[in-house]
């Protein structure tokens, strides 16, 4: 009798080589379902590959009653489809990549649930970096090394009572400040009854938000509550903006300020934004990239700006800053990003998902940098997140929730925020 297997991954793993030796059925410690030509793999490798092929031959597999097709949902819709699809297809096993990301806590109780069900009759595998993701399902866990190698095989039990979570004793002192900001108002963001709909559908209703220096915020909300749209009309990407009721850095939207005026203004990071960059790149002209908001570095940079993006690399971790960047893990890939979002020391730090694939230890380290770049309290933070991280001390946080027309939004001051 096979069983549900759960396989613990840092980020120096290589994911996709282990996704081959699952499917190669050459995994030390794993055997999967005799029927080795009907499993299915859910991950975001095989969310675009559909989405490439809705683009490219207008083939749409996955709809649901609100959406037609997989570029019209939220990323967290995406998965949610996916899984509901691979599910319903009877697969003799199926190969779980990161099963939490991007999904609500309510859809994670359920997600639980089916799993609970279904395992009996599919065997499950799921790749994991963050020990409490591992499901209630699984029943051992293979634990990998930096060099793809299994050193422990371990009742879940076992492994639960085993592992115990990373402290990070690193204290950052951050790089110094490259720009001054220039921002002369203390009122950032300022939303006034702003609302979105595309063709019928409301998306946001009379949202009211208003975002001061050095505040630290998270925002929620259930899967397809709007926060990608909401985020996107402070970044200057979404044109829904004009005309409403939008004050970002001391101008009203639409007064003549450029998109690159607000770009100016923002860090931003999400994990999709790797996509973008197919240039090849090191790490360190990665970094220093965000300086000049463009997607890959194609100027000299100057002494000034390579010692600090040094001094970041330093930060992280990372030995090697001539390295390419794109010959990094998925998870460093992703540390390396949120450095190229806080280097220029933004009034503004938005951090969409940013943990998504990042390992415990990682996790940590990141977590513990945010709170560094906090409680200076001279950068205002808004971190996107379905995640409760225990350590990570918000301010305050501005909560999606639905309404008979969208969704509508309500800020809430957390009384044990501490920096």
């Amino acid at each position: 009798m096979y069983k549900n297997t759960g396989i613990y991954l840092t980020n120096n793993s290589d994911k996709h080589k282990v996704i081959n030796l699952i499917v190669e059925n050459k995994l030390p410690g794993l055997v999967i379902s005799n029927d080795q030509t009907k499993g299915a793999l859910f991950s975001t490798i095989t969310l675009k590959k559909m989405l490439n092929d809705e683009l490219k031959h207008d083939h749409i597999i996955i709809k649901t009653d609100l959406n037609n097709g997989l570029q019209t949902m939220s990323s967290g819709q995406q998965r949610i489809g996916l899984l509901n699809y691979l599910i319903a297809r009877n697969p003799a096993y199926l190969i779980l990549d990161d099963v939490y990301g991007n999904i609500d806590q309510q859809t994670q109780l359920s997600i639980n649930q089916t799993f609970k069900e279904i395992s009996a009759s599919i065997q499950i595998i799921q790749l994991f970096y963050r020990k409490q993701d591992l499901l209630p399902c699984i029943d051992t866990v293979l634990t990998m090394n930096n060099t793809n190698e299994v050193t422990d095989f371990e009742d879940t039990k076992i492994f639960i009572n085993s592992k115990n979570d990373p402290k990070i004793s690193k204290k950052f002192i951050l790089p110094e400040q490259y720009n001054t900001n220039d921002i002369q108002t203390d009122t950032l963001i300022d939303l006034r009854t702003v609302s979105v709909q595309y063709d019928k559908k409301h998306v946001l209703t009379n949202i009211n938000w208003i975002v001061r220096k050095g505040e630290f915020w998270q925002l929620v909300g259930p899967n397809g509550s709007g926060k990608s749209t909401l985020i996107s009309l402070l970044t200057g990407d979404n044109p829904k903006a004009y005309g409403q009721n939008i004050t970002l850095f001391g101008r009203k939207k639409g007064s003549g300020e450029s998109i690159w005026d607000i770009k100016r203004q923002i860090g931003y990071f999400t994990p999709a934004m790797i996509q973008l960059f197919t240039h090849v790149d090191t790490i360190e002209n990665m970094i220093i990239s965000g300086l000049n908001d463009s997607v890959g570095l194609y100027v000299q940079p100057s002494d000034i700006q390579k010692d600090i993006a040094k001094q970041w690399i330093k930060m992280l971790g990372i030995s090697k800053p001539d390295k390419l960047f794109h010959s990094l893990t998925d998870g460093m890939q992703r540390m390396v990003m949120v450095a190229r979002a806080m280097i220029k020391h933004p009034p503004l730090l938005i951090l969409d998902e940013p943990t998504i694939e990042l390992d415990d230890e990682n996790s940590e380290l990141f977590i513990e940098m945010v709170k560094a770049i906090a409680a200076e309290k001279k950068i205002a933070i808004i971190y996107v997140s379905h995640r409760n991280e225990d350590a990570l001390c918000p301010d305050k946080i501005f909560e999606l929730m639905i309404t008979d027309k969208g969704y509508t939004g309500a800020s809430k001051i957390l009384k044990n925020a501490s920096r």
